[in-house]
């Protein structure tokens, strides 16, 4: 049932340094969640075109393993993906997560 693996982040770290100045964001994971990566159905893609943004991947998790993360890391590849949109089925464990690919350089990390 799952074929890769993803981290979650747990907990944002950075501050102020000694001359009052923002220090680094820094965030500690939870790794080794299994995750089941699935294409974008067309579906998504509309939806997302909807709502301006694309929808890349659809990642689906144990729902006890998802608390709102706004984003989620590829172990194997180490691309970072936001979470756009979550979707829990009815009497179902998991949650499918619809997720956007971020470049190296931008967005919030």
């Amino acid at each position: 049932m799952w074929n890769r693996s993803i981290s979650l982040p747990v907990k944002k770290t950075g501050g102020i340094d000694k001359d009052g100045f923002p220090v680094g964001t820094a965030y500690d994971y939870l790794g080794g969640i299994p995750a089941n990566f699935m294409d974008a159905t067309r579906n998504d893609e509309l939806l997302a075109m909807q709502q301006g943004y694309t929808a890349d991947q659809n990642v689906e998790i144990m729902a006890c393993n998802y608390s709102g993360q706004p984003f989620l890391v590829d172990e194997a590849t180490g691309q970072r993906y936001e979470i756009r949109r979550t979707h829990r089925k009815d009497k179902s464990m998991t949650v499918l997560l619809t997720c956007e690919r971020r470049e190296r350089g931008k967005g919030m990390w």
